[in-house]
C-alpha cells in the first residue's frame, strides 16, 4: 500500500479496519474504502469552501484572496474528512450490529437442531451442515466453508473459531469455545450442544427482560433530549430576542449619565441592553442539542444493549429530530411573541 492514503492510515489502523469490515460483512478492500473516503471528503470540502468563503472574502484585498482560500480549503477538507469518517464508521457499526443481531436470533434454534443430529448418530461436521435450514440463511455459507475445510482434512475446531471471529458476538464466540472444548475432551456432544442452546436462549430472554425493565429510563432520556431540550432552548431564544428588543427601545442615556450616584454600586444601566446576541445564543443551542443527542444516544444504548457502539446509529436520528423540533418551535414561538416585540 503506497500512495497518498498512507498519510491517513497506518498498518495498525488498516488491520483494525479490515477486521471491522469482516465482522460487518462488507466485502470491500480496505485501501479502496480509504480512497473513497478521501475523495468524498475532497468533494465536500469544495462545497464547504464555496458556501462559507463568501463572508470572509468581503472587504478583503485581492492579495489576501489566495491565503484566505487556501486556509479555508484546509479547514474545510479536514472538517469534511471528519464528517465522512464519522458517517462511514456509523455505517460499518450499523451493518455489524445488524449482522450480529440476525445471527444471535437464530443461534439457539440452530444449535438445537445440531444437538438432534448428533443424537441421531451423525458426526459433528455433518450435524453442523445438515442442521442448516432456509431460515438460517446467515449460516448457509459459513457452515459450507466449515464442512469443506473439515472434509479437506483441516481441523474443524479452527474453522469454527475463525467463523466466530467473523461476527462481533460474544455469545457466538463463547458457544463455539464450549463446543470446541467438548470436541477435544471427547464428551457427550449431544447434551453439551443442547445445553449451550438452552443457555443462549436463557441469555436472550434475560436481555429482553432487562430491556423492558429499563424502558422507563429510556423514555425519560429520550423525552429530555428530543422534546424538553429543544422546547426550552426555543423558548429561551425567543425570550432573548424579546428582551433585547424591549431594552433596545428604552432610553437609558439619562440614567446612564447619573453613573454610580443614580444606581449605586457602580451599576451601568447600558449593560442591560448588551446581552448575548440571538445569533450567538442560537449557535450555543445548536451545539448543546448536538452534544445532548450524542450523550443520550450513548446512554440509551448502554442501558438497553450494554454496548455504546450500538447507539451510534441513533446519533444522527436524535440530532435531526432535536434540530427540526428546535427550529419548528422557534418559528412557532416567533408567531406567538410577535406582539411583544
Amino acid at each position: 500500500m503506497k500512495g497518498f492514503e498512507r498519510l491517513f492510515i497506518s498498518k495498525g489502523i488498516e488491520e483494525g479496519l479490515k477486521k471491522e469490515l469482516l465482522m460487518a460483512g462488507i466485502k470491500i478492500d480496505t485501501i479502496k474504502l480509504v480512497k473513497r473516503i478521501l475523495l468524498i471528503a475532497l468533494i465536500l470540502s469544495f462545497f464547504g469552501l464555496l458556501f462559507f468563503s463568501g463572508d470572509y472574502l468581503k472587504g478583503r484585498s485581492a492579495v489576501e484572496f489566495p491565503l484566505i482560500l487556501f486556509n479555508g480549503f484546509i479547514i474545510s477538507y479536514f472538517a469534511s474528512l471528519g464528517i465522512t469518517v464519522f458517517f462511514t464508521y456509523t455505517w460499518i457499526m450499523v451493518r455489524k450490529n445488524a449482522r450480529k443481531a440476525k445471527l444471535e436470533a437464530i443461534l439457539a434454534d440452530y444449535l438445537q437442531l445440531v444437538a438432534a443430529n448428533i443424537g441421531a448418530g451423525m458426526p459433528i461436521d455433518q450435524a453442523l451442515w445438515y442442521a442448516v435450514r432456509e431460515r438460517f440463511d446467515v449460516l448457509i455459507n459459513e457452515m459450507e466453508v466449515c464442512a469443506k475445510r473439515s472434509m479437506a482434512g483441516e481441523d474443524l475446531g479452527e474453522a469454527l473459531i475463525e467463523f466466530g471471529e467473523k461476527y462481533d458476538s460474544d455469545l457466538l464466540k463463547k458457544s463455539i469455545v464450549l463446543l470446541v472444548e467438548g470436541m477435544e475432551s471427547g464428551g457427550e456432544l449431544a447434551s453439551l450442544v443442547n445445553s449451550i442452546a438452552w443457555n443462549v436462549r436463557e441469555i436472550q430472554i434475560m436481555n429482553k427482560d432487562i430491556s423492558s425493565d429499563v424502558l422507563t429510563y429510556v423514555i425519560f432520556i429520550g423525552f429530555a433530549s428530543l422534546a424538553a431540550a429543544p422546547l426550552l432552548f426555543a423558548l429561551s431564544l425567543r425570550i432573548n430576542i424579546v428582551m433585547t428588543s424591549i431594552l433596545g427601545n428604552i432610553d437609558i442615556g439619562g440614567a446612564a449619565s447619573t453613573g454610580a450616584g443614580g444606581f449605586g454600586g457602580g451599576f451601568n444601566p447600558e449593560s442591560l441592553s448588551k446581552g448575548l446576541s440571538a445569533t450567538a445564543f442560537k449557535n450555543f443551542a445548536m451545539a448543546s442539542l448536538g452534544i445532548t443527542a450524542i450523550m443520550s444516544a450513548m446512554i440509551i444504548s448502554t442501558v438497553t444493549k450494554g454496548n455504546v457502539k450500538a447507539g451510534i446509529r441513533l446519533i444522527p436520528i436524535f440530532a435531526v429530530v432535536a434540530y427540526l423540533l428546535f427550529l419548528g418551535l422557534s418559528a412557532a414561538l416567533s408567531v406567538l411573541f410577535t406582539g411583544f416585540t
